[in-house]
């Protein structure tokens, strides 16, 4: 089986250097480079890696800057990004630019390697701590909002309010359900209409229903 071929670009040297050690501890993946993010795009360009692990590392706008060029140099590089902070506007943003995940860099070995494994195979991926702080920040925005009549039919059931809770916690799908005593399937229903009715955008939302339904 071919290696995941996987590019760095981190603007931190010793950062760059602990992730090639901890990525050379797998068989199935190959660091081919790693550079701070200026190098980046030409050595996307030049090497035409599977996965070019992106981080960013503060939340100002131009931050995601150079996700455009990277589709534009290399169509087959999917891009993960490591963020040093939680933000549902900047995860928002990166969706929208191209990116396939987002991880923080608190997420420990095994996790990390399963969004590595997720993003190349073509799925999106968000650990579940992201998940859930995603989840509370819209879900506060709603009640900090000044709704119309419309918007407050709109508004969670008891039932959706009790899943926001439980995904906040942590827990999996399967948990929830449990503890609601529903299906799995209707876990992620509930997921599903909770997206919708915090207004979270289409790129986003997608995004969200393919990384619950990978949840375990």
């Amino acid at each position: 089986m071919d290696r995941i071929t996987v590019l760095i670009a981190d603007d931190h040297a010793l950062f760059r250097e602990g992730l090639c050690m901890l990525l050379a501890q797998e068989p199935s993946i190959s660091v081919v480079g790693a550079a701070d993010c200026n190098e980046a795009i030409s050595m996307v360009e030049a090497l035409q890696p599977d996965i070019l692990l992106l981080a960013v590392n503060t939340p100002q706008p131009n931050a995601l800057d150079l996700l455009p060029l990277v589709s534009e140099k290399s169509s087959r590089t999917r891009v993960l990004i490591l963020f040093g902070f939680s933000d549902d506007r900047f995860m928002s943003r990166a969706l929208q630019l191209g990116a396939k995940g987002y991880v923080l860099k608190t997420l420990n070995r095994n996790d990390f390697v399963k969004a590595i494994r997720a993003i190349h195979v073509g799925e999106n991926w968000a650990g579940r701590k992201v998940l859930a702080d995603v989840l509370e920040s819209l879900y506060q925005k709603t009640h900090q909002m000044n709704r119309s009549l419309s918007e407050k039919q709109e508004a969670l059931t008891d039932r959706e309010q009790d899943v926001v809770k439980w995904v906040i916690q942590g827990m999996t799908n399967k948990e929830i359900a449990s503890r609601l005593d529903i299906s799995d399937k209707t876990v992620k229903a509930h997921l599903s209409h909770i997206f919708s009715k915090v207004k979270v955008n289409r790129r986003l939302q997608l995004a969200l229903h393919q990384i619950v339904e990978h949840l375990e």
